[in-house]
C-alpha cells in the first residue's frame, strides 16, 4: 500500500502520468463517448482538442499549484506570514511567475510537444482505426443489398400486404429499414419484381449466393415459409 502511495506521489512530481499512452487512451475513449452522448456528430479531433485543453489547464495547472502553491501555503503559515500577507503574497507571486515560466520552457511546453502531443496523435488513429474495424466487421456480417431485398419481399409477402412496387418509396424504405444505398436496392427490386430478362452466368451465380445468404438468415430464423417464397421466386433466375 505504501510502496503504492509512493510511486503515485514521484509519477505525479515527475509528471509522468499525464504523458503514460495507457492512461490517454482510457481519457480519449472516455470523452469521446460522452461527448458523442451529446452530440453524436462529435468528431475525434474535437476529442483530441478536449485532451489538449485537459493537459494545460488540468494537469499542468494541478502539478504546478502542487509544487508551488502548497508549499508556499505552508510557509506562510510557519513563518506567522498571515501578519504581512500582502508582503508574502507579492513576492511569491514574483516568485511563482518566475518559477511557472522556467517550468513552462524545461517541462511542460518539452513534455507537451515532444510526449504529449504525439501520444495523442497515435491514440486519436487507433481509436478510429478500430472504428473503422468495427464498421467493417458489421458490414461483413450484414447481409448483401439483394439478399436484403429478398427478405424485405418475403416478409412483405407474408405479411398479408399488397402492393410492393419497384420505386424510389418502397427502395427508401428499405433504406429506412436496412440502411444501405437507396439506388442498389432499387435496382434489387428490378430484378425482384421485374420481368425475367437474360442474365449472364456471372450474374446468375452471383444471384445464386445471394438466395443462399437469404435462405440461410430464415433457417436462422426458424421461418420454414420464408424458405418456400423465395423457392418459388428463385425459379425466375433459373433457366
Amino acid at each position: 500500500m505504501m510502496k503504492s502511495i509512493v510511486k503515485k506521489a514521484n509519477s505525479f512530481i515527475s509528471f509522468d502520468l499525464p504523458l503514460e499512452k495507457a492512461y490517454i487512451a482510457k481519457q480519449f475513449a472516455s470523452f469521446h463517448k460522452k461527448s458523442m452522448e451529446h452530440s453524436p456528430e462529435w468528431s475525434t479531433t474535437a476529442t483530441r482538442q478536449k485532451l489538449i485543453a485537459e493537459y494545460w489547464y488540468t494537469h499542468v495547472i494541478v502539478h504546478f499549484a502542487v509544487l508551488f502553491a502548497l508549499p508556499a501555503l505552508v510557509i506562510i503559515m510557519i513563518s506567522g506570514g498571515f501578519t504581512h500577507l500582502p508582503q508574502y503574497l507579492a513576492s511569491f507571486f514574483v516568485a511563482g511567475l518566475l518559477s511557472f515560466l522556467v517550468l513552462y520552457v524545461a517541462l511542460y511546453r518539452h513534455y507537451f510537444t515532444s510526449f504529449y502531443l504525439p501520444q495523442v496523435e497515435t491514440v486519436k488513429e487507433e481509436y478510429e482505426r478500430k472504428v473503422v474495424e468495427q464498421l467493417e466487421k458489421c458490414r461483413q456480417a450484414q447481409l448483401s443489398n439483394f439478399a436484403l431485398s429478398l427478405v424485405f419481399y418475403v416478409f412483405y409477402k407474408t405479411s398479408g400486404i399488397n402492393g410492393l412496387q419497384c420505386n424510389d418509396h418502397f427502395a427508401r424504405l428499405q433504406m429506412k429499414l436496412f440502411g444501405v444505398d437507396q439506388g442498389s436496392l432499387k435496382k434489387s427490386l428490378e430484378l425482384i419484381l421485374g420481368k425475367k430478362k437474360g442474365l449472364t452466368e456471372r450474374k446468375q451465380t452471383e444471384i445464386r449466393h445471394r438466395f443462399e445468404e437469404a435462405y440461410a438468415f430464415f433457417e436462422e430464423l426458424l421461418f420454414p415459409q420464408g424458405a418456400l417464397i423465395l423457392k418459388e421466386l428463385e425459379s425466375k433466375f433459373q433457366h
